[in-house]
């Protein structure tokens, strides 16, 4: 096994989304005393030695340190995560990237690093859970860079489907549920409702 060091592997965080259920930036939303982008922030920093947020509005941001930021890469007609993923992939320094959207705030940092310590030369890591993907809470390596292209230059913009294109292992259900057991580690803030909800019983998960 490659000994997965926190040099060898970035994290992006993907914050360009169109948040047309939410009608407002998602990743400013408050959630205690912090931004729902800082608290990921928070939890990832530690397991991370590059963090990279993907924004066409990195001016939203002032409050974040040592942080790159990077635009699409890509115009597309529609917002899609391909888009963030391909742009995170192609800024990082290192052959591995972790992905996280900006709208997970209960991200489990011992899943993570668990994660971190499966991989090995495959080209993705990723939660395969109740027989569905998660693939924005994934590991993906370099080699995802020419598939994923492929599928943007078809305007394709499902991310399971250059998956038969390279090696994948998958973290089942009984993994992730060691350190999650309900996997709310997986929830995405998706409309304001779902944040007001979330906001009135936030303790900092």
């Amino acid at each position: 096994m490659i000994n997965m060091k926190k040099k060898s592997i970035s994290v992006v965080i993907l914050a360009g989304g169109g948040s047309t259920r939410m009608g407002r930036n998602k990743a400013l939303l408050q959630l205690g005393n912090k931004t729902m982008i800082e608290e990921i922030i928070d939890k990832v920093r530690p397991l991370f030695d590059e963090i990279i947020v993907v924004t066409n509005n990195p001016e939203e941001y002032p409050m974040l340190r040592d942080i790159l930021f990077v635009k699409d890469t890509i115009k597309t007609a529609q917002k899609n995560s391909l888009v963030g993923i391909y742009t995170g992939l192609l800024t990082s320094q290192n052959p591995y990237t972790f992905i996280i959207p900006c709208d997970m705030p209960f991200i489990n940092s011992e899943l993570i690093t668990y994660m971190i310590h499966q991989l090995e030369e495959e080209d993705i890591l990723i939660p395969f859970v109740e027989g569905h993907y998660q693939p924005l809470h994934a590991i993906y390596g370099k080699k995802c860079l020419a598939p994923i292209k492929k599928l943007l230059d078809k305007e394709q913009y499902k991310i399971i489907n250059f998956f038969p294109e390279v090696s994948v292992k998958t973290i089942c259900d009984e993994e992730v549920t060691r350190f999650s057991k309900d996997m709310i580690c997986f929830l995405n803030i998706n409309t304001y409702e779902n944040y007001l909800t979330i906001k009135e019983n936030w303790s900092g998960i």
